[in-house]
């Protein structure tokens, strides 16, 4: 997602936070333990990855890249009843990031309440946690019915408003906030309900990816990810348990950890450069929030003529950077949703809430993640100009259809 604290994805997917959280947990590097896994049964020599486990991996990372199965969140429920009238504000984490804005999440959501006879009024936000301030104090002046905050706003840095609002009965939905893995950073504390993105699910499969191309040589990884994002800790353990499953022998060299005003900013960029300068032994770049990538392409394409085998990987769903993969000799994966999918699943649970019915619950992150490469990039942005969001890629548009059929909207 393109914006001056770079892309999220929200679908923004995502819950990053322009201003850095006091609360947030401290970066650092991360080793794991290396062994030699040449003489193991069904490895060959200088192999970290057994035929069987690389044949198995190529099947998965192939399922990844067809379109996602729509699951419904929940029993049917009347939209139209519960919308009509209703006054509902909605505002993003940044409207510098287009998947959360008013060409991505935003308006998406925007329109299709709207539609079902929502009166919307639709916040900019553009200065970090003063600006949602701001945004939900005006919800209360304004007596709005419900707000729903875009890409995840963290509850910790707007807990008096979220109080107030609670006090005035108005609900309040948090877009792609969830955080398996658990952090007290991010409390849910008088959030109404949430929606979910499937960002570890993302790391696996570009672990994945990663060691097929490496054609079952371990990887060596620089992993850049953001303490400010909800996700940060569930997407870390993921990337772990995938390595301890597939390759013991694949090692974290680096851990880059940074907020999102530095996201593809001077700051990265020179720390990329300096740890692939200092670490020979990187293979494979994983970033976790593909905002973090657009900086520092020409930095890991430059290295890779030293790195042998040096590829990047990244989960988020941008348009620029799903873009940049169908070009890039060395940003060859992208994971990730579709931002109408998330305005939808976040509008269900509006629906909900006002329909006095319970918001679907979140356990586990819930997908929509399609994995982009060079083959299917195109299809997931009209004409595959990488300038707008096309339902190609997720079955034309069937997904949007089961969410109005669940509503009530079309038969």
């Amino acid at each position: 997602m393109g914006s001056k604290y770079g892309r999220l994805v929200a679908r923004g997917r995502m819950a990053a936070i322009p201003v850095v959280a006091a609360a947030a947990v401290a970066g650092g590097v991360t080793g794991v333990a290396s062994a030699s896994a040449s003489h193991v049964k069904g490895h060959s020599a200088g192999a970290a990855v057994s035929s069987t486990t690389l044949a198995a991996l190529k099947k998965y990372v192939a399922a990844q890249q067809s379109p996602p199965a729509w699951h419904a969140p929940g029993p049917a429920v009347n939209a139209v009843r519960a919308l009509k009238g209703k006054k509902i504000v909605t505002f993003p984490i940044s409207s510098e990031i287009d998947a959360c804005n008013l060409k991505g999440q935003q308006g998406y959501l925007d329109a299709e309440a709207t539609k079902l006879g929502a009166k919307v009024t639709a916040l900019s936000s553009n200065t970090g946690p003063t600006g949602w301030q701001s945004n939900l104090t005006q919800a209360i002046t304004d007596k709005a019915n419900a707000v729903v905050m875009l890409c995840g706003p963290s509850a910790a840095l707007i807990a008096p408003q979220l109080a107030a609002l609670k006090a005035h009965h108005i609900p309040v939905v948090d877009g792609n906030y969830n955080q398996t893995g658990g952090s007290k950073a991010f409390p849910f504390t008088n959030l109404s309900a949430e929606s979910g993105v499937d960002t570890a699910g993302g790391l696996k499969t570009a672990l994945a990816d990663a060691l097929i191309n490496l054609k079952g040589k371990a990887a060596h990884i620089l992993f850049l990810n953001s303490p400010q994002v909800a996700q940060y800790q569930g997407a870390t353990n993921e990337l772990k348990r995938a390595m301890s499953q597939w390759c013991k022998s694949c090692t974290i060299v680096k851990q880059e950890d940074f907020g999102t005003q530095d996201w593809s900013g001077p700051k990265e960029i020179s720390a990329v450069t300096s740890d692939l300068q200092g670490n020979p032994s990187i293979n494979t770049v994983i970033v976790t929030f593909d905002g973090m990538t657009d900086g520092i392409e020409s930095a890991v394409q430059s290295a890779a003529g030293s790195h042998p085998g040096l590829k990047m990987y990244a989960w988020g769903g941008g348009l620029a950077e799903i873009k940049a993969v169908q070009t890039s000799s060395t940003f060859v994966g992208d994971s990730g949703p579709n931002e109408k999918w998330d305005a939808y699943a976040q509008l269900d649970q509006v629906i909900r809430l006002l329909a006095h019915k319970a918001p679907a619950k979140l356990t586990k992150e819930i997908a929509p993640n399609m994995y982009f490469t060079k083959q299917n990039a195109a299809s997931f942005s009209v004409g595959g100009k990488g300038t707008a969001y096309s339902d190609k890629a997720f079955a034309n548009g069937a997904f949007v259809n089961d969410y109005l059929h669940l509503w009530g909207v079309t038969k």
